[in-house]
Protein backbone atom coordinates (compact mmCIF):
# COMPACT_ATOMS: atom_id res chain seq x y z
CA UNK A 1 0.00 0.00 0.00
CA UNK A 2 1.24 3.42 -0.67
CA UNK A 3 0.98 5.68 2.46
CA UNK A 4 1.49 9.36 2.47
CA UNK A 5 5.02 10.26 4.29
CA UNK A 6 2.95 12.85 6.44
CA UNK A 7 0.81 9.69 7.83
CA UNK A 8 3.99 7.57 8.27
CA UNK A 9 3.95 5.46 10.91
CA UNK A 10 5.94 2.32 12.81
CA UNK A 11 4.36 0.30 10.37
CA UNK A 12 6.37 2.28 7.62
CA UNK A 13 9.85 1.69 9.24
CA UNK A 14 11.67 3.77 11.43
CA UNK A 15 12.84 5.93 8.92
CA UNK A 16 9.55 6.85 6.97
CA UNK A 17 7.64 7.38 10.46
CA UNK A 18 10.65 9.81 11.83
CA UNK A 19 9.89 11.78 8.27
CA UNK A 20 6.67 11.57 9.28
CA UNK A 21 7.04 13.42 12.45
CA UNK A 22 8.77 15.96 11.01
CA UNK A 23 6.22 17.01 8.57
CA UNK A 24 3.63 16.74 10.72
CA UNK A 25 5.53 19.08 13.63
CA UNK A 26 6.22 21.64 10.53
CA UNK A 27 9.78 20.61 9.32
CA UNK A 28 11.03 21.48 6.03
CA UNK A 29 10.86 18.05 4.77
CA UNK A 30 10.31 16.82 0.69
CA UNK A 31 7.23 15.40 -0.31
CA UNK A 32 6.58 12.12 -0.89
CA UNK A 33 4.81 8.39 -0.02
CA UNK A 34 5.76 5.11 1.35
CA UNK A 35 5.16 1.51 -0.33
CA UNK A 36 5.00 -0.05 3.33
CA UNK A 37 5.13 -3.45 1.61
CA UNK A 38 6.81 -3.77 -1.65
CA UNK A 39 6.52 -7.58 -1.16
CA UNK A 40 2.90 -7.03 -1.78
CA UNK A 41 1.28 -7.31 -5.21
CA UNK A 42 -0.66 -4.20 -5.85
CA UNK A 43 1.54 -1.09 -5.29
CA UNK A 44 2.66 -1.01 -8.98
CA UNK A 45 -0.57 0.17 -10.21
CA UNK A 46 -0.64 3.05 -7.04
CA UNK A 47 2.47 4.24 -8.24
CA UNK A 48 1.80 6.66 -11.47
CA UNK A 49 -0.85 8.20 -9.85
CA UNK A 50 1.00 8.70 -6.52
CA UNK A 51 3.78 10.19 -8.50
CA UNK A 52 1.92 12.96 -10.40
CA UNK A 53 1.20 14.08 -6.86
CA UNK A 54 4.51 14.83 -6.33
CA UNK A 55 5.44 16.57 -9.68
CA UNK A 56 7.50 15.73 -12.77
CA UNK A 57 10.14 14.78 -10.26
CA UNK A 58 13.13 13.08 -10.20
CA UNK A 59 13.04 11.73 -7.20
CA UNK A 60 14.77 9.77 -4.67
CA UNK A 61 14.01 6.10 -3.52
CA UNK A 62 15.34 5.24 -0.25
CA UNK A 63 14.85 2.49 2.48
CA UNK A 64 12.68 2.70 5.21
CA UNK A 65 13.77 -0.81 6.51
CA UNK A 66 12.14 -2.26 9.65
CA UNK A 67 15.12 -2.09 12.58
CA UNK A 68 17.13 0.72 10.50
CA UNK A 69 17.73 4.24 11.87
CA UNK A 70 16.91 2.64 15.51
CA UNK A 71 17.83 3.66 18.77
CA UNK A 72 20.91 0.61 19.25
CA UNK A 73 21.76 0.31 15.80
CA UNK A 74 21.34 2.73 12.41
CA UNK A 75 22.37 0.40 9.61
CA UNK A 76 23.81 3.57 7.87
CA UNK A 77 24.61 2.63 4.39
CA UNK A 78 23.86 -1.10 4.65
CA UNK A 79 20.70 -0.67 2.51
CA UNK A 80 20.32 0.80 -1.21
CA UNK A 81 19.03 4.32 -2.22
CA UNK A 82 18.51 5.70 -5.99
CA UNK A 83 18.69 9.05 -6.34
CA UNK A 84 17.26 11.00 -9.48
CA UNK A 85 15.08 8.43 -10.56
CA UNK A 86 13.27 10.36 -13.38
CA UNK A 87 10.32 8.07 -14.56
CA UNK A 88 7.48 6.05 -13.50
CA UNK A 89 9.42 2.76 -15.03
CA UNK A 90 13.22 3.71 -13.14
CA UNK A 91 11.34 4.37 -10.51
CA UNK A 92 9.43 1.25 -10.13
CA UNK A 93 12.91 -0.36 -10.84
CA UNK A 94 14.40 1.55 -7.33
CA UNK A 95 11.93 0.76 -5.56
CA UNK A 96 12.59 -3.53 -6.58
CA UNK A 97 15.98 -2.97 -6.33
CA UNK A 98 15.96 -0.51 -2.57
CA UNK A 99 13.39 -3.61 -1.30
CA UNK A 100 15.56 -6.36 -1.93
CA UNK A 101 18.97 -4.92 -0.79
CA UNK A 102 19.21 -6.14 3.01
CA UNK A 103 21.58 -8.74 1.51
CA UNK A 104 25.23 -9.91 2.68
CA UNK A 105 26.22 -6.67 3.78
CA UNK A 106 23.01 -5.84 6.01
CA UNK A 107 22.95 -9.42 7.10
CA UNK A 108 26.74 -9.07 8.09
CA UNK A 109 25.86 -5.60 9.92
CA UNK A 110 23.10 -7.27 11.49
CA UNK A 111 25.50 -10.50 12.91
CA UNK A 112 27.98 -7.83 14.52
CA UNK A 113 25.22 -5.61 16.45
CA UNK A 114 23.17 -8.53 17.57
CA UNK A 115 20.14 -7.27 15.56
CA UNK A 116 17.93 -9.07 13.59
CA UNK A 117 18.36 -8.89 9.79
CA UNK A 118 16.14 -6.25 7.37
CA UNK A 119 13.22 -9.09 6.55
CA UNK A 120 10.91 -6.04 5.48
CA UNK A 121 12.45 -2.74 3.60
CA UNK A 122 9.07 -0.46 2.88
CA UNK A 123 10.08 2.14 0.59
CA UNK A 124 10.24 5.75 0.20
CA UNK A 125 9.61 7.61 -2.87
CA UNK A 126 10.57 11.20 -1.98
CA UNK A 127 10.99 14.52 -4.36
CA UNK A 128 14.27 15.01 -5.51
CA UNK A 129 16.28 17.88 -4.00
CA UNK A 130 19.16 19.60 -5.85
CA UNK A 131 21.07 20.96 -3.50
CA UNK A 132 23.52 23.82 -3.18
CA UNK A 133 25.61 22.02 -0.10
CA UNK A 134 24.22 19.20 1.47
CA UNK A 135 25.76 17.18 4.41
CA UNK A 136 25.25 15.87 7.96
CA UNK A 137 24.46 16.83 11.80
CA UNK A 138 25.17 15.23 14.89
CA UNK A 139 23.45 17.09 17.61
CA UNK A 140 26.58 15.48 19.91
CA UNK A 141 30.29 15.09 19.60
CA UNK A 142 30.42 11.35 18.12
CA UNK A 143 34.26 11.12 19.22
CA UNK A 144 33.76 13.48 22.44
CA UNK A 145 30.60 13.19 23.45
CA UNK A 146 30.33 17.07 23.99
CA UNK A 147 26.72 19.00 23.82
CA UNK A 148 28.41 20.43 20.40
CA UNK A 149 26.83 20.10 17.31
CA UNK A 150 29.02 19.10 14.44
CA UNK A 151 27.86 19.08 10.41
CA UNK A 152 29.99 18.08 7.92
CA UNK A 153 29.42 19.64 4.67
CA UNK A 154 29.93 19.24 0.49
CA UNK A 155 28.94 21.12 -2.06
CA UNK A 156 26.25 19.78 -4.20
CA UNK A 157 24.66 16.10 -3.22
CA UNK A 158 25.92 14.39 -0.39
CA UNK A 159 25.97 11.18 -1.50
CA UNK A 160 29.75 11.28 -1.69
CA UNK A 161 29.90 12.42 2.19
CA UNK A 162 28.07 9.71 3.76
CA UNK A 163 29.84 6.97 1.64
CA UNK A 164 32.94 8.29 2.55
CA UNK A 165 34.18 9.36 -0.83
CA UNK A 166 34.66 13.08 -0.22
CA UNK A 167 36.51 14.90 2.81
CA UNK A 168 33.75 16.98 3.97
CA UNK A 169 34.26 20.34 5.42
CA UNK A 170 33.84 20.60 9.14
CA UNK A 171 31.95 23.03 11.60
CA UNK A 172 31.60 22.56 15.44
CA UNK A 173 29.05 24.63 16.75
CA UNK A 174 29.03 25.13 20.77
CA UNK A 175 25.39 27.65 21.67
CA UNK A 176 26.28 30.73 18.90
CA UNK A 177 30.11 29.80 18.70
CA UNK A 178 31.18 28.53 15.02
CA UNK A 179 34.16 26.88 14.79
CA UNK A 180 34.64 25.98 11.09
CA UNK A 181 37.21 26.51 7.76
CA UNK A 182 39.51 29.44 7.52
CA UNK A 183 37.92 31.48 4.04
CA UNK A 184 35.08 30.99 1.84
CA UNK A 185 33.69 27.21 1.83
CA UNK A 186 30.90 25.24 1.62
CA UNK A 187 28.84 26.70 4.43
CA UNK A 188 29.16 29.98 5.33
CA UNK A 189 29.07 30.93 9.24
CA UNK A 190 25.56 32.04 9.17
CA UNK A 191 24.28 28.40 7.40
CA UNK A 192 26.13 26.54 9.88
CA UNK A 193 24.09 28.54 12.90
CA UNK A 194 21.10 28.26 10.81
CA UNK A 195 21.45 24.49 10.36
CA UNK A 196 22.90 23.89 14.35
CA UNK A 197 19.37 25.76 15.41
CA UNK A 198 17.50 23.43 13.16
CA UNK A 199 19.22 20.22 14.40
CA UNK A 200 18.85 21.11 18.01
CA UNK A 201 14.91 21.70 17.44
CA UNK A 202 14.41 18.03 16.19
CA UNK A 203 16.71 16.63 19.12
CA UNK A 204 14.24 18.67 21.11
CA UNK A 205 10.83 17.09 19.35
CA UNK A 206 12.77 13.28 19.54
CA UNK A 207 13.71 13.84 22.79
CA UNK A 208 17.45 12.60 22.55
CA UNK A 209 20.66 13.25 20.61
CA UNK A 210 20.11 13.11 16.71
CA UNK A 211 21.96 12.06 13.52
CA UNK A 212 20.33 14.52 10.52
CA UNK A 213 20.90 14.83 7.10
CA UNK A 214 20.51 18.06 5.58
CA UNK A 215 20.41 19.73 2.20
CA UNK A 216 20.62 23.78 1.17
CA UNK A 217 18.96 24.57 -2.05
CA UNK A 218 18.22 28.32 -3.37
CA UNK A 219 18.67 29.04 0.46
CA UNK A 220 16.16 27.24 2.48
CA UNK A 221 17.54 24.12 4.17
CA UNK A 222 15.61 20.95 3.66
CA UNK A 223 15.52 18.07 6.75
CA UNK A 224 16.02 14.56 4.61
CA UNK A 225 16.43 12.18 7.90
CA UNK A 226 16.58 12.17 11.58
CA UNK A 227 17.57 8.96 13.75
CA UNK A 228 19.00 8.62 17.28
CA UNK A 229 22.96 8.63 17.50
CA UNK A 230 23.35 5.07 18.46
CA UNK A 231 26.66 5.08 20.30
CA UNK A 232 28.32 7.63 22.67
CA UNK A 233 32.66 8.04 22.95
CA UNK A 234 32.93 4.70 25.77
CA UNK A 235 31.30 2.35 23.25
CA UNK A 236 35.23 1.58 22.24
CA UNK A 237 36.59 -0.07 25.47
CA UNK A 238 40.05 -1.50 24.31
CA UNK A 239 43.31 -0.01 25.36
CA UNK A 240 46.50 0.13 23.75
CA UNK A 241 49.17 2.07 24.35
CA UNK A 242 49.97 4.81 20.90
CA UNK A 243 53.64 5.53 22.45
CA UNK A 244 55.28 4.60 18.68
CA UNK A 245 56.32 7.14 15.73
CA UNK A 246 53.13 8.66 14.16
CA UNK A 247 52.97 7.55 10.84
CA UNK A 248 50.04 8.89 9.47
CA UNK A 249 47.70 11.67 10.62
CA UNK A 250 43.56 11.77 10.30
CA UNK A 251 40.28 12.68 11.64
CA UNK A 252 39.31 10.87 14.73
CA UNK A 253 36.13 9.23 13.61
CA UNK A 254 35.93 6.15 16.59
CA UNK A 255 37.27 6.49 19.49
CA UNK A 256 39.48 4.09 21.61
CA UNK A 257 43.10 2.18 20.57
CA UNK A 258 43.60 -1.02 18.82
CA UNK A 259 46.66 -2.98 17.55
CA UNK A 260 47.04 -5.12 14.47
CA UNK A 261 49.25 -5.65 11.59
CA UNK A 262 48.19 -3.18 8.41
CA UNK A 263 46.15 -5.05 5.26
CA UNK A 264 46.09 -3.03 2.57
CA UNK A 265 43.01 -3.69 0.65
CA UNK A 266 42.30 -1.83 -2.37
CA UNK A 267 39.08 -3.88 -3.60
CA UNK A 268 36.83 -7.28 -3.46
CA UNK A 269 39.67 -8.92 -4.59
CA UNK A 270 41.63 -8.37 -1.72
CA UNK A 271 39.06 -9.67 1.05
CA UNK A 272 40.29 -13.28 0.70
CA UNK A 273 43.57 -12.02 2.20
CA UNK A 274 41.79 -10.21 5.43
CA UNK A 275 41.89 -11.65 9.13
CA UNK A 276 40.40 -10.96 11.72
CA UNK A 277 42.01 -8.85 13.74
CA UNK A 278 43.61 -7.16 11.05
CA UNK A 279 43.63 -2.96 10.44
CA UNK A 280 41.52 -2.56 7.50
CA UNK A 281 43.63 0.47 5.59
CA UNK A 282 41.77 1.37 2.23
CA UNK A 283 41.11 4.42 0.15
CA UNK A 284 37.54 4.21 1.17
CA UNK A 285 34.56 1.98 2.30
CA UNK A 286 31.65 0.99 1.08
CA UNK A 287 28.83 -1.10 2.46
CA UNK A 288 30.07 -4.05 0.54
CA UNK A 289 32.69 -3.82 3.03
CA UNK A 290 31.14 -4.23 6.09
CA UNK A 291 31.83 -8.06 6.61
CA UNK A 292 35.95 -6.56 6.66
CA UNK A 293 35.19 -3.98 8.97
CA UNK A 294 33.08 -6.56 11.55
CA UNK A 295 36.06 -8.60 11.61
CA UNK A 296 38.90 -5.68 12.13
CA UNK A 297 40.40 -4.36 14.95
CA UNK A 298 40.42 -0.92 13.22
CA UNK A 299 39.94 1.14 10.31
CA UNK A 300 41.73 3.74 8.38
CA UNK A 301 41.02 5.14 5.07
CA UNK A 302 42.57 8.12 2.96
CA UNK A 303 38.94 9.97 2.42
CA UNK A 304 36.02 10.56 4.42
CA UNK A 305 34.59 12.20 7.59
CA UNK A 306 33.80 10.92 11.16
CA UNK A 307 30.24 11.37 10.25
CA UNK A 308 30.30 8.81 6.93
CA UNK A 309 28.68 5.49 6.98
CA UNK A 310 31.80 4.15 7.60
CA UNK A 311 32.90 5.85 10.87
CA UNK A 312 29.03 5.35 12.32
CA UNK A 313 29.85 1.54 11.59
CA UNK A 314 32.91 2.09 12.80
CA UNK A 315 31.76 3.15 16.33
CA UNK A 316 28.42 0.93 16.53
CA UNK A 317 31.30 -1.79 16.12
CA UNK A 318 33.12 -0.43 19.07
CA UNK A 319 36.28 -0.47 16.74
CA UNK A 320 38.65 2.90 16.25
CA UNK A 321 38.42 5.12 13.15
CA UNK A 322 40.86 7.07 11.54
CA UNK A 323 39.54 8.90 8.58
CA UNK A 324 41.16 11.71 5.94
CA UNK A 325 44.30 9.86 6.52
CA UNK A 326 46.14 11.21 3.60
CA UNK A 327 48.51 8.72 2.22
CA UNK A 328 47.73 6.23 4.23
CA UNK A 329 47.58 3.08 1.13
CA UNK A 330 51.56 4.50 0.85
CA UNK A 331 52.98 5.09 3.78
CA UNK A 332 51.56 1.97 5.73
CA UNK A 333 52.91 -1.10 4.63
CA UNK A 334 50.78 -4.20 4.13
CA UNK A 335 51.78 -6.80 7.47
CA UNK A 336 53.00 -3.55 9.54
CA UNK A 337 52.22 -4.12 13.42
CA UNK A 338 50.51 -0.22 14.26
CA UNK A 339 48.61 0.91 16.66
CA UNK A 340 45.86 3.31 15.85
CA UNK A 341 44.22 5.81 18.00
CA UNK A 342 40.56 6.84 16.77
CA UNK A 343 40.83 9.43 19.64
CA UNK A 344 43.80 11.51 18.88
CA UNK A 345 43.73 10.56 15.19
CA UNK A 346 47.32 8.82 14.37
CA UNK A 347 48.67 5.75 13.38
CA UNK A 348 51.47 5.56 14.58
CA UNK A 349 54.14 2.03 14.20
CA UNK A 350 53.74 -0.72 16.99
CA UNK A 351 57.72 -2.18 15.93
CA UNK A 352 59.90 0.01 16.99
CA UNK A 353 60.87 2.35 20.34
CA UNK A 354 59.17 5.72 19.99
CA UNK A 355 61.63 8.65 19.36
CA UNK A 356 63.53 10.58 22.44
Amino acid sequence: MVVPLADADARCGAKAANLGRLLRAGFPVPGGFVIDDPRAGGWEDELAPALRTLGPGPFAVRSSAHGEDGSEASFAGQLHTTLNAATPARVAEAVRRVAASGGEEATAYAARTGRPACALVPVIVQVMVDPDAAGVAFTRHPVTGARQVVIEATAGLGDGLVDGVVTPERWTLDGERAAGPPGAGVLTERQALALAEVARRIEGLFGRPQDIEWAVAGGNVWVLQARPITTTPSTATRAVTAAGRVLVAGTAAGPGTAAGRVRLITGLDDFGRFTAGDVLVCRTTSPAWTPLLARAAAVVTETGGMLAHAAIVAREFGIPAVLAAEGAMTVLADGRPVVVDGTGGTVTAADEEPAR
